[in-house]
């Protein structure tokens, strides 16, 4: 064999052992890119535009590897025609070195991919983490809802209860303001009748045994009027009035004096001694039946009117 022969058979040799590195390289390649491209598909669909990066750079390298296999085959070709050995072995090494060239940028793409694999897994975790808090959070929102729904249902039952009840209040409210102005009504005509009552039988204790409507020894003034006791002196008798000269009173007139009350008795009568613009004062006359003279016992120039 001659040494040419021997450079080719070495040359042979470095050509097979690089094309089975390129080989292992690229299945390697393609293995490790199904497995990526399987995950990142079923997982994210976002890392689809990364894989397909990565099969046009797979598709790049395959026709880099095909242009490599024409540039060897066109080396091979020609190494039968150069006579110098050195230049025919310098050509076979920078093959084969820019081959190992082409398998360390394919080596550092998948490692770039695996990477970015990573990251989408990575961010798919973070997201689905994210995805459950939201979901946990609507879950949490939606009972919120549910407790205020039913507190509105509450409360909306209690208010038309309030309302009702409020309704019937006001109804009784107004029912007993009628009522009570019908007795404010009826216990002011009876308060009057009493009154009169209580005059009629003070006319006539006072007029027992005399046919005229004026006892003896009377002197009312002309109008009929009536007045109340302001003061009352026990030891002397005399009595206040709160009627006057304005009311027509003089001198020398009678007033006939009882008292209503509970129990309403005629007292008696008193002359008028000392007369003012809108007092007077009068002292007994006789023997008062009806006892002593009190505040508040009423006076009149007779007792029927």
């Amino acid at each position: 064999m001659t040494a040419v022969g021997k450079i080719l058979v070495f040359f042979n040799l470095l050509f097979s052992l690089a094309v089975g590195a390129l080989t292992v390289l690229n299945f390697s390649a393609r293995t490790y890119w199904a497995d990526g491209y399987q995950k990142v598909t079923t997982q994210l669909a976002r890392t689809t535009a990364d894989a397909k990066v990565y099969e046009n750079e797979n598709k790049q390298l395959r026709d880099e590897r095909q242009l490599l296999n024409s540039r060897l085959t066109e080396l091979i070709g020609k190494a039968a025609d150069i006579k110098d050995p050195n230049e025919a072995a310098t050509r076979y090494v920078k093959v084969l070195d820019d081959q190992m060239k082409l398998a360390a940028q394919q080596k550092e793409t998948i490692r770039e991919l695996m990477d970015a694999r990573s990251k989408a897994e990575l961010k798919l975790a973070k997201e689905e983490v994210t995805l459950k808090v939201a979901l946990e959070d609507v879950k949490r929102r939606q009972a919120d809802v549910e407790k205020i729904r039913d507190t509105l249902k509450t409360e909306t039952a209690n208010n038309t209860t309030l309302v009702k009840e409020k309704n019937e209040l006001r109804d009784r409210a107004i029912g007993a303001e009628i009522q009570s102005k019908a007795l404010r009504e009826t216990n002011g005509r009876l308060e009057s009748e009493l009154q009169e009552m209580a005059k009629t039988l003070a006319r006539l204790k006072s007029n027992t045994g005399s046919a005229s409507g004026t006892a003896k020894g009377s002197n009312p003034p002309p109008d009929n009027v009536e007045g109340q006791v302001k003061r009352a002196d026990a030891n002397s008798g005399l009595v206040t009035i709160s009627l006057g000269s304005d009311a027509g009173l003089t001198r020398g007139n009678t007033m006939e004096v009882f008292r209503l009350g509970p129990t309403p008795k005629y007292i008696g009568r008193i002359r008028i001694v000392e007369v003012s613009n809108n007092q007077a004062v009068g002292q007994p006359v006789g023997r008062l039946t009806g006892g002593p003279i009190q505040v508040g016992d009423r006076v009149a120039s007779q007792i029927l009117r």
